[in-house]
């Protein structure tokens, strides 16, 4: 009687974990710089958009606690686009590190509301186009291409 060799330790249809290329980690990283720059200019114009309001109802004579309200909700309505969908491009961000492909589509949706609702849509816009163009390239495809999720 023979006996059989021993198992090996590791199956034979084990997950290869394939690092992301270069050019989807620059994309990742200009996508940061988008969340970043749309968060920092949202809140530069925080306390500019805050003062004019608050000005501007002043002089419309209401009383303070009404004043406040105003001017609070002003700023949601004219801050809060940008700050919602720069949290939006973060969560997605994460997913798209991890290969989710799905993302890649979403990242670009989001990019074109953020660099619409920006206050600085120049630089929204060229980060946004490189980090897009990056993710399309045959070096992500192929990367993207061999992910199951």
């Amino acid at each position: 009687m023979t006996a059989l060799p021993p198992r090996p330790g590791v199956s034979k249809f084990q997950l290869v974990q394939v690092p992301r290329p270069r050019l989807a980690t620059i994309s990742v990283y200009l996508w940061l710089l988008v969340v970043v720059v749309e968060l920092v200019v949202t809140g530069v114009a925080f306390g500019d958009v805050r003062a004019s309001l608050a000005t501007e109802v002043a002089a419309r004579g209401v009383d303070q606690s009404t004043q406040d309200e105003v001017v609070l909700a002003g700023l949601g309505v004219l801050l809060g686009p940008g700050v919602l969908v720069a949290l939006l491009q973060l969560g997605v961000l994460r997913a798209f590190a991890l290969g989710r492909k799905w993302a890649r589509i979403l990242l670009v949706v989001l990019g074109v509301v953020g660099v619409l609702v920006s206050q600085m849509p120049v630089v929204a816009g060229i980060a946004v186009a490189g980090a897009g163009v990056l993710m399309f390239l045959p070096a992500s495809n192929a990367w993207f291409a061999g992910r199951r999720r």
